[in-house]
């Protein structure tokens, strides 16, 4: 090396040939290492370390503006996320309110149909009313609200890659950085009006028609009361009373009658007219199969006559009757049995000529019967009719005694008294007549209630068939990526931090700059739909101010939240919920039918979950987000990175090309610090809540930070690179 003295080794008889003391060579002795030869190995493998070391820190330093650039480019894609995140949320709103609307109507309009519920049916059409009127204000708000969004993400996006830079400018080699972002697209598609899903029309009408169905609910719910009431009646009077007198004891008693003949019925809505009807079949059935002359005297045995000839005639009107309760109403027809004479001449039995007549003289007389002591020398038989028409002709029969009372007055005392068979008959049979004439006030008002009703609810149908429409999809600047640019200004030493006597000093690393881009991909750890409801939920977290008063609607709202992430069930659940906070039981049967009626519409929408996933950004090749765009900016950079690759050398004016991008994005952008309200949700029962977008402290405008870092990158470029192809 140059200036290194290096001293020889020589014998003390420097004339003399060589001798044995003396080394074979300057730098190495007999086993070829010396201590200037060690110095010098040592001496340059420290130098070459130390070279390398800077070099690789110089490398480094000059490298470290990627992962700034890196850093910057998730920053600007990073607000991009955070849009879309609040979007997702009015997105959930928009449609928990469609769907509380079309709950709310529902329960509503069900709620209606029933009495005892109709006041809370007034408040849940009010609020449903209310809930309307908020999802309208709330999507306008929204549109709106997410527009001056949209129109202020390019800003903020480059001024949180700028703050970003501006952070990572401390360390060993301390940096100036300045930055830009351009998002991909550029531009966005502005949020429209809303559009029209049926249920303003859907509202209209339940508001109409509500108090009608109220009404007609009201006159099939009493009419319907009074044939209950009649129902149970006829229940006591046939089987309902057992062990006491009613005619199925009447029955086991008097005819011996058990099994499916004489059934027993613990409950009136398990029981029928029809029952009641089968069971005095039976039994005039038996009675007269186990009838038996009985009597001593001919009066008695005339008397066991006509009671046979009663169960027959019993037997054959009971025959004829019917009971018919099915999908088009109740109809019957009981017989109604005489119980007195007056009654039996209006039947066959007055007309019917079985009564043998004979003569005596000048004078007739009718028997009960041909078995009569004086029934020999029967000359005709004649009727009951006859016998009062031409009464001056007949004379009594001293045997049987046989009048027209004494048909007329065989079921008087079975019929009037408690332990008769017929007594409960007849009352049930005029429970029977009772519930039939309330029946037929009863079932046209339900056909007119439910005639109405139907329409409603499919009409909330189709709602729900339309919900997807109602809803808010925003495509935000940056959706598909964003592209930073940034440069670092501070010229460093290149031995900074790293001083040696080892290698030169007075090299310096000059300006660098660097591009790189991020966009939004989907998380599949963590749901969107999640996040939305769960940032929904927080809107009220006090909860409901009227949910004491209106659970139906509290509980509905927390469980339509749900219905973003969940789908169908979580809408199916809602409306159990609210159909479980009142009784659904009426006499009309009207509560029970709007019910299901109901949950079928419900059942059959068929709404599925939002298609959505968590974005979050990530760093992606320039290319992939700048070939997703049609700006001039980004064409050119495609461009000019294809020619880069193919040896070019193209001109650095597309640097200035992305940095005019960036401040035309911006240009008279004004946005404040800490949140920027998007859209306020208003409902009846809950206190107001508002959504808002959190964006990077302090001000921002194209005055401030953002501006001065273009100027500087501009000036940079051109004081440092000129017209000189990029390198």
């Amino acid at each position: 090396m140059r200036g290194l003295s290096v001293p020889l080794w020589r014998c003390a008889r420097a004339s003399a040939p060589p001798c044995d003391c003396a080394p074979s060579s300057t730098f190495r002795d007999d086993r070829g290492v010396t201590t200037v030869g060690m110095a010098i190995a040592l001496f340059i493998s420290i130098a070459l370390i130390f070279s390398g070391a800077q070099l690789y820190r110089m490398h480094s330093a000059s490298a470290e503006i990627q992962e700034v650039a890196d850093a910057c480019a998730l920053a600007a894609e990073n607000e991009v996320a955070g849009l879309l995140a609040v979007a997702n949320t009015c997105d959930a709103v928009c449609l928990s309110l469609t769907l509380l609307a079309v709950t709310l109507y529902g329960i509503g309009v069900v709620a209606a149909c029933i009495p005892s519920a109709q006041a809370v049916s007034a408040r849940l059409i009010d609020a449903a009313n209310k809930t309307v009127e908020a999802r309208a204000r709330f999507y306008e708000q929204a549109c709106t609200g997410l527009d001056a969004a949209q129109r202020a993400l390019p800003l903020l996006a480059t001024c949180n890659a700028v703050r970003v830079a501006d952070a990572n400018e401390t360390g060993a080699m301390r940096a100036d950085y300045l930055a830009a972002a351009i998002l991909a697209p550029q531009g966005y598609e502005k949020l429209g009006s809303a559009p029209d899903d049926g249920l303003a029309g859907a509202s209209a009408s339940v508001s109409d028609q509500i108090d009608d169905i109220r009404s007609k609910a009201q006159e099939a719910e009493d009419a319907a009361r009074r044939a209950n009431e009649a129902k149970e009646r006829g229940f006591m009077e046939d089987c309902g009373a057992d062990p006491a007198y009613c005619m199925m004891e009447r029955a086991s008693s008097l005819a011996g009658l058990f099994g499916a003949d004489n059934p027993s019925y613990s409950s009136v809505d398990a029981w029928s007219f029809q029952v009641g009807l089968d069971r005095a079949r039976a039994y005039y059935r038996t009675r007269l199969s186990i009838w038996k002359l009985e009597g001593r005297t001919p009066e008695e045995q005339a008397d066991a006559v006509i009671r046979k000839r009663f169960y027959q005639y019993a037997g054959e009107e009971l025959e004829r009757a019917y009971v018919d309760d099915g999908p088009d109403g109740f109809t019957a027809s009981l017989p109604h049995l005489f119980r007195n004479t007056d009654e039996m001449r209006s039947t066959p039995l007055y007309v019917e000529a079985i009564y043998p007549v004979t003569r005596t003289g000048a004078n007739l007389t009718m028997h009960a019967w041909s078995g009569c002591p004086q029934a020999a020398g029967t000359v005709r038989t004649g009727s009951i009719q006859e016998l009062e028409a031409t009464r001056s002709s007949f004379v009594r029969c001293p045997s049987c005694e046989f009048i027209p009372s004494s048909v007329g007055a065989v079921a008087a005392a079975s019929t009037s008294i408690a332990n008769g068979f017929e007594n409960h008959y007849e009352k049930m049979r005029q429970a029977c007549e009772e519930y039939a004439k309330a029946r037929a006030e009863a079932d046209p008002l339900a056909a007119e209630v439910k005639a109405v009703v139907s329409p409603l609810l499919e009409a909330l149908g189709t709602v729900l068939d339309n919900a997807g429409s109602f809803r808010i999809h925003i495509e935000p600047p940056g959706h598909k990526g964003a592209i930073a640019l940034v440069v670092n200004t501070k010229e460093n030493a290149a031995d900074t931090g790293f001083e040696s006597t080892f290698i030169s000093g007075g090299a310096t690393l000059g300006t660098r700059a660097a591009v790189s881009a991020a966009t939004c991909i989907e998380d599949g750890t963590e749901s969107a739909g999640a996040l939305a409801t769960q940032a929904a939920s927080a809107l009220f977290p006090g909860g409901g101010a009227g949910g004491g008063a209106l659970p139906a609607a509290t509980g509905a709202w927390m469980s339509l939240l749900r219905a973003y992430e969940d789908g169908q069930s979580a809408l199916e659940s809602a409306v159990e919920d609210g159909l479980g906070s009142f009784s659904q039981t009426t006499a009309s049967g009207l509560g029970a039918w709007g019910a299901d009626a109901l949950s079928d519409i419900i059942a059959a929408a068929g709404l599925e979950p939002a298609d959505t996933s968590c974005q979050k950004p990530q760093v992606l090749n320039t290319t992939h987000v700048a070939s997703s765009d049609e700006s001039s900016a980004c064409v050119r950079y495609v461009q000019m990175k294809d020619a880069v690759l193919a040896g070019s050398t193209p001109s650095t004016s597309i640097l200035e090309t992305m940095l005019g991008a960036a401040g035309s994005m911006t240009d008279g952008t004004m946005v404040p610090s800490g949140q920027m309200p998007i859209a306020q949700v208003s409902l009846p029962f809950f206190e107001d809540g508002s959504i808002s977008w959190a964006i990077p402290a302090g001000n921002t405008s194209t005055g401030g930070l953002f501006e001065s870092a273009l100027t500087a990158l501009r000036s940079t470029i051109s004081d440092a690179i000129g017209d000189r192809s990029w390198q």
